[in-house]
């Protein structure tokens, strides 16, 4: 038999030294030393060779003197070992044999004599240092180990109680702690066959009448929790242990655990943050809790005498939360409104705070009653997840509060974004306002919204050409209006008819039935093939147009709205030459009529309005169509998107449209100015007409119609290119001809600037 006591080969007290198997290959020497050294002096082992890994811990005992603890790994062949108290104190002699040769760690010598306070030292260090150093997590015998120790400082865990799960995977454990520990900053789970740290996503709630702290704790598994399952919480001041509770035979149902506490605000809105973060259906987890069971809608209702408030508008975004409604005090009482923020308490909605005229809701009369309105954003560091009602109170000079809660909130970005351009009255907003407030949210919904947008479906009619000199990309939004005329006047076009191909791309999907019934019964009259693009919901005009770009095969690429009827054939032939004879020509335009053969564009550029933001204009807009100054051919600052011809490596170059305008317009004016960035220049050919039913489309759209699109895009283009407009249109009015273009940009500035 193999001799495990090896006590005869330690020198000296044998009754202080033991050296055992924690498991595996890993030993643990263990050394008490007398009180007399002092528990500064730094206690040494050596050996012949050096140990690596080797970990030390020093403990106080009770009855006085120390309890030094070193874990390694063990050698095939005995190790001399030399174990020193510095040079005041005693020195010892030892042999560190093989791990299977040594006896096993002994849980009650190594935790006897032991303070409370030594013993969460030892269990911290075992389940911490111990545990990553030799890799330990998933080993079975340490695991018991870790058990033993944690049962002996806790005989009688107390419970954690399984709610059920939120969403497949997902956890949910009640239980209590005390608020003594201080803040939790580690979790581990200790189950039969492994040691493992747990992410500390857990919520604190409010100090009970028996002094316990409620704890609710979100645990991922792929599978059942185990009934013997224990949970060490380590905090500043200590440890909490727990133990899974035996519970009912049934699994516990969260929606009806929820049903009776979805009061619990704090609760809440840990939950509503953690289950947007899980994967699958976390998300719709978090939105459905709230729809199921929203907070009562709270308001201080206006009065002749007492300050009042409402909070109608609150999006809670990744990047902070976008607040407005409306406050009336009569009394100069009111000291602010605050958000209430569970880890952050009560803040203040500053600095980026901005007020303006207002008026509550329509009365009986049409009229509201008059109120400060007010929109802020609020940035935060953590993000607060999909909560749809976040919750304020209004302060009092007094210091007394009174709760304020916002009805339900959009949770889909486009009806986050349409909220968001109704937050300010058009007249009252500033440049101030965009830059600090609006921006940041319409920024993030933005982008949320293209992440959301894809091609849903491609239909082709007819045999696509495979190599075509053209590719015509056609947005189509809602109006299909011209689509008859416009079809039939390029189905009609013989140059066109061979060398372009036609991309549609349908960015309303909800009448995508009528479309390619329409499409289709054209193709039947007409017999033009051409593609359709359908998108799986509305995105925008320059996401539309990207996405027919990128089904482009032509080497010149031509963007058209679908309100834009050609006058006469060869129009595409005449534009795209020369594209091909001019190498520094980077995109062209036609002239554009009105229904009444007046002049809608005649090139494009820039005037700034009383509030110095560059505005796009046409050349000429309005003058008969004949007008002598506008049969001009020239370089301008730009054309308009609703027919611009450009090459598409040009256009893949520059990466098309830019996207983050909101619904459509000053897209156009964009690319130009990034296609003159890299060197290009635009033209304008007045011998090319077709007629342009303007803005058709747009004018079907209610929310950028009402709200404030058209002023943010003109202050989200200014701001990106205010340098380079300002140096060329200098420069374009130096070299204008003085009799025709350069006075009629310096008139129209001037009254612009008026």
């Amino acid at each position: 038999m193999l001799n495990l006591d090896h006590s005869t080969d330690i020198a000296g007290d044998t009754e202080n030294i033991s050296i055992s198997r924690l498991c595996g290959d890993v030993a643990v020497v263990i050394w008490d030393i007398p009180g007399a050294v002092r528990a500064s002096t730094k206690c040494t082992l050596e050996a012949p060779e050096q140990l690596v890994p080797l970990v030390s811990l020093n403990i106080p005992l009770e009855t006085g003197g120390q309890r030094i603890l070193w874990v390694m790994r063990t050698k095939d062949e005995p190790v001399s070992l030399t174990l020193s108290a510095g040079s005041l104190g005693p020195t010892e002699q030892a042999i560190l044999y093989p791990a299977d040769e040594l006896v096993s760690f002994d849980v009650n010598s190594a935790v006897a004599n032991l303070s409370a306070a030594g013993h969460i030292k030892l269990l911290n260090n075992i389940l911490s240092t111990w545990r990553s150093t030799f890799r330990l997590s998933q080993n079975q015998i340490f695991a018991s180990v870790a058990r033993e120790i944690m049962l002996a400082l806790a005989p009688e865990p107390r419970p954690a109680r399984l709610c059920g799960q939120p969403v497949d995977g997902q956890y949910l454990l009640e239980t209590a702690i005390d608020p003594v520990l201080g803040e939790i900053t580690t979790i581990y789970a200790i189950s039969p066959s492994a040691v493992t740290i747990l992410p500390t996503r857990l919520v604190m709630g409010t100090q009970s009448k028996r002094g316990g702290q409620p704890c609710h704790l979100l645990v991922e598994s792929v599978r059942p929790l185990p009934q013997s399952l224990h949970l060490v919480f380590s905090g500043r001041n200590g440890v909490a242990v727990r133990k899974l509770s035996e519970g009912d035979s049934q699994p516990a149902d969260f929606e009806k655990w929820w049903a009776k506490r979805h009061g619990d605000m704090d609760l809440r809105e840990f939950l509503i943050r953690e289950m947007a973060q899980a994967t699958g259906p976390g998300l719709a987890t978090a939105i459905d809790m709230q729809t199921r069971a929203p907070l009562t809608v709270r308001q201080i209702a206006k009065s002749a005498t007492h300050p009042a408030a409402e909070i109608d508008l609150a999006l809670a975004l990744q990047g902070g939360l976008l607040v407005g409604g409306w406050s009336h005090d009569p009394a100069a009482m009111l000291a602010g409104i605050e958000y209430l923020s569970g880890s952050s308490g009560a803040l203040p909605l500053q600095p980026n705070f901005y007020k303006f005229p207002g008026k509550t809701g329509e009365r009986e009369d049409g009229f509201g009653a008059d109120v400060t309105g007010f929109v802020a954003w609020l940035p935060q560091s953590k993000n607060l997840g999909p909560l749809l009602q976040p919750r304020f109170q209004m302060r009092l000079a007094s210091g007394a509060t009174a709760a304020l809660v916002p009805p339900l909130q959009p949770f889909e970005a486009s009806a986050q974004r349409n909220r968001i351009l109704r937050a300010v009255p058009p007249q009252h907003a500033r440049d101030q306002v965009f830059e600090n407030i609006l921006a940041p949210a319409l920024q993030e919904v933005e982008h949320k919204l293209g992440k959301t947008v894809k091609v849903a479906d491609t239909k082709e009619y007819g045999v696509l050409p495979d190599a075509p000199a053209v590719s015509i990309v056609i947005p189509l939004y809602r109006n299909l209006d011209f689509l008859r005329f416009q079809f039939s006047a390029m189905a009609t076009d013989p140059w066109l008819v061979a060398n372009a191909e036609l991309i549609f791309v349908l960015d309303s999907p909800e009448i995508q039935d009528d479309t390619e019934h329409m499409l289709g019964g054209l193709h039947i009259l007409h017999g033009l093939p051409f593609r359709l693009v359908t998108m799986n919901r509305n995105s925008g005009y320059a996401r539309a147009c990207n996405a027919g770009a990128g089904f482009a095969n032509g080497t010149m690429l031509v963007m058209l709205n679908s309100d834009v009827v050609p006058c006469a054939n060869g129009w595409l032939q005449a534009l795209t030459q020369p594209l091909l004879d001019q190498k520094k020509l980077g995109a062209i335009g036609p002239r554009l009529l009105f229904e009444d053969g007046s002049l809608q564009h005649a090139g494009l550029y820039f005037a700034r309005d009383q509030k110095g933001i560059w505005l796009n204009h046409h050349f000429y807009k309005g003058m008969p169509g004949a007008y002598a100054p506008a049969r001009v051919s020239r370089t301008v600052p730009g054309v308009t998107g609703a027919c611009l011809v450009t090459r598409k490596d040009i256009y893949d170059l520059v990466g098309g449209f830019t996207e983050d305008y909101i619904i459509g317009d000053y897209e156009d004016s964009d690319l130009c100015l990034k296609i003159r960035q890299i060197g290009f220049h635009i033209a304008y050919a007045p011998d090319v007409s077709l007629y342009h039913f303007e803005r058709r489309s747009i004018r079907r759209s209610a929310d950028y119609m009402r709200g404030l699109a058209s002023q943010y895009n003109s202050w989200l283009h200014t701001q990106r290119w205010n340098d380079d407009i300002t140096e060329l249109m200098t420069t374009y009015r130096d070299e204008a001809a003085e009799d025709t273009v350069a006075p009629f940009i310096a008139a129209k500035s001037e009254r612009s600037a008026a």
